[in-house]
């Protein structure tokens, strides 16, 4: 069986959660290369439909395509593309696949587009709760990880929250990492000490910048107790998956979105695997 991801050079550079699923996915096809012998149909899968244009999605030789939806499909948060890709490819795909079932109870219903639900999966030879740690910072130890520039991720609802949660818990800290841009706001949060008031750097909160070393990131999230997560309508977070892999929980997750849902999944022992998730996918495109 051929797949065609829709591939471009470079794609280990890119941040989002396409590009994260689409260097996943590359990974866990490796560990499952005997599924692939059998017979069965040649797909094309736009790993979210910002990532691929019109004349790549238009031109695809192998038939049949697939889409794999994206979230909240807001057209300023992609320049322009999220909503009107999403709507001709969910239109024109021979299958749609969902992240969750929020995703397809929402951008499913606005798509008017039936599909299949697989959640996105980890690689859980770097993120899981064995191995080794870091020192732990505050007893709990809260965590935030954060790359864009986007309101649904409601990073000033972190600052706030952490705030108050510091008055009845003095002893708690919170990790920020990531590449914070400007915030809506004139200077980078750094500047401004991350909004901490007269709580101390190094004692209270620190800043670790980008860890690009993922395994470096994993002994992070193992030593602490908590992600901040208060994210709005995601539809399958890596990065939250990543981090409860590692043992961390949500705080203060979002009712609407995919969190509690992937909250239920893990309680209930569901299998995050990439090997998992890509066998599954392969099962899909099987059954086309």
């Amino acid at each position: 069986m051929q797949i065609n991801l829709f591939d471009v050079p470079d794609n280990d550079k890119k941040i989002g959660g396409g590009w994260t699923f689409l260097r996943n996915f590359q990974k866990g096809i490796s560990d499952v290369k005997h599924a692939l012998n059998n017979n069965g149909y040649d797909v094309s899968m736009a790993c979210a439909p910002t990532m691929v244009s019109r004349d790549r999605w238009d031109a695809a030789k192998i038939k049949p395509r697939v889409l794999r939806a994206d979230g909240v499909p807001e057209d300023c948060r992609n320049r322009g593309t999220g909503w009107p890709r999403m709507r001709d490819y969910g239109k024109e795909a021979d299958l749609v696949i969902y992240q969750s079932q929020f995703s397809k109870q929402t951008t499913g219903r606005l798509m008017k587009r039936d599909g299949l639900v697989i959640s996105n999966g980890v690689d859980t030879s770097i993120f899981t709760n064995k191995g080794q740690k870091e020192k732990s910072f505050g007893s709990p130890s809260v965590v935030f990880v954060h790359f864009r520039s986007d309101p649904n991720k409601r990073f000033q609802e972190v600052i706030e929250r952490f705030r108050q949660y510091k008055i009845e818990h003095p002893k708690a800290a919170i990790t920020f990492i990531g590449d914070y841009p400007k915030q809506q706001i004139k200077w980078h949060p750094k500047k401004l000490d991350f909004g901490m008031l007269d709580l101390v750097e190094g004692k209270d909160w620190r800043y670790l910048g980008v860890v690009r070393n993922r395994s470096k990131l994993a002994q992070i999230l193992r030593s602490c107790d908590y992600i901040a997560y208060p994210s709005f309508a995601d539809p399958c977070p890596n990065t939250l998956v990543e981090a409860m892999a590692c043992g961390a929980k949500p705080l203060w997750p979002n009712e609407y979105g995919s969190t509690i849902e992937i909250m239920d999944l893990f309680k209930n022992g569901y299998d995050f695997s990439l090997k998992n998730m890509v066998i599954k996918y392969i099962k899909c495109f099987r059954d086309l």
